[in-house]
């Protein structure tokens, strides 16, 4: 009977063991899923971003931006980038804008298992490179795995996201649900109290008006004039996973600047009806 109690006790102490070392790895597991969600950063990039084009031939406005770059980009870190425009010309005008975001993710590196998410790294440059400056060479270099070089190293190009400008219609959506199914959806575009989707109450001046992808400005701007923002920064989200660490990200403005001339009503698809047309009909001549 004794022989017997020791044995059990044997089994008991040996079973204690083993759940100790299942505990120790699950915990261990943990640990280094939580290191890689803590090393996430992203490189928020802006180089020649700024596109502007004009209706009449003595307009002349320009976007203006106050952009602080991040190299290593931490998630809930916000980055200022403020954007507004300028009349810089010798007309008024009546401007709108419209955003685009570029996003190129890079392969990481989870084979050692060690939970630091490096960025995985090819020991040569290969085809077809990314540039940074040049968001056209992005999509190519994902496709085919292409580099982007930088601090010495050679890291590989995985999923990108381009829009195409031409189409007029992939541009940044306002408040656009289908925007939380990308990979986008880490990226949130601060705007100030100014901006509506709806017309504001009676009265209320100096404001952008969202519609259809394009932030159109209340006012007619004057010579030296300059708006009140129309973005005031981007933060990257908390909760980004480890696959954003070294990603490139840039949100680019287009502006658009026209004459007060009723012409703007249909360069600018307003038609005859809505709070477009109410904001502007009013104070465009012939």
């Amino acid at each position: 009977m004794k022989k017997n109690t020791k044995k059990i006790r044997r089994r008991k102490k040996k079973k204690t063991k083993i759940n100790i070392k299942v505990i120790i790895a699950v915990c261990s597991f943990l640990f280094s899923g939580l290191m890689i969600l803590g090393s996430t950063y992203a490189w928020f990039v802006s180089e020649d971003s700024e596109s502007n084009h004009f209706v009449g031939s003595r307009l002349s406005a320009q976007i203006v931006e106050e952009f602080e770059p991040e190299v290593e980009w931490q998630p809930g870190e916000t980055i200022k980038k403020v954007i507004q425009v300028k009349n810089v010309g010798n007309m008024p005008a009546f401007v709108r804008i419209s955003l685009y975001e570029y996003l190129l993710t890079f392969k990481v590196d989870t084979v050692d298992q060690t939970g630091n998410g490096n960025l995985a790294r090819s020991p040569k440059e290969l085809l077809p490179a990314v540039d940074q400056k040049k968001t056209d060479t992005w999509q190519p270099a994902a496709t085919d795995g292409g580099t982007y070089f930088y601090n010495g190293q050679f890291f590989i190009a995985q999923k990108a996201i381009v829009p195409d400008m031409d189409t007029g219609i992939e541009m940044y959506k306002f408040k656009d649900s289908s925007r939380v199914k990308t990979d986008l959806r880490w990226f949130q575009i601060a705007f100030p109290d100014n901006v509506y989707d709806l017309a504001p109450p009676s009265g209320t001046k100096e404001y952008w008006l969202y519609k259809d992808g394009f932030f159109y400005y209340s006012e007619l701007l004057q010579p030296n004039e300059v708006s009140l923002p129309v973005v005031k920064s981007v933060v990257l989200n908390t909760s980004a996973p480890n696959k954003f660490k070294g990603s490139l990200y840039q949100l680019n403005p287009v502006m658009d600047a026209h004459d007060s001339t009723k012409a703007l009503l249909s360069t600018w698809n307003i038609g005859s009806s809505g709070d477009l047309y109410d904001l502007y009909y009013d104070r465009l001549s012939e």
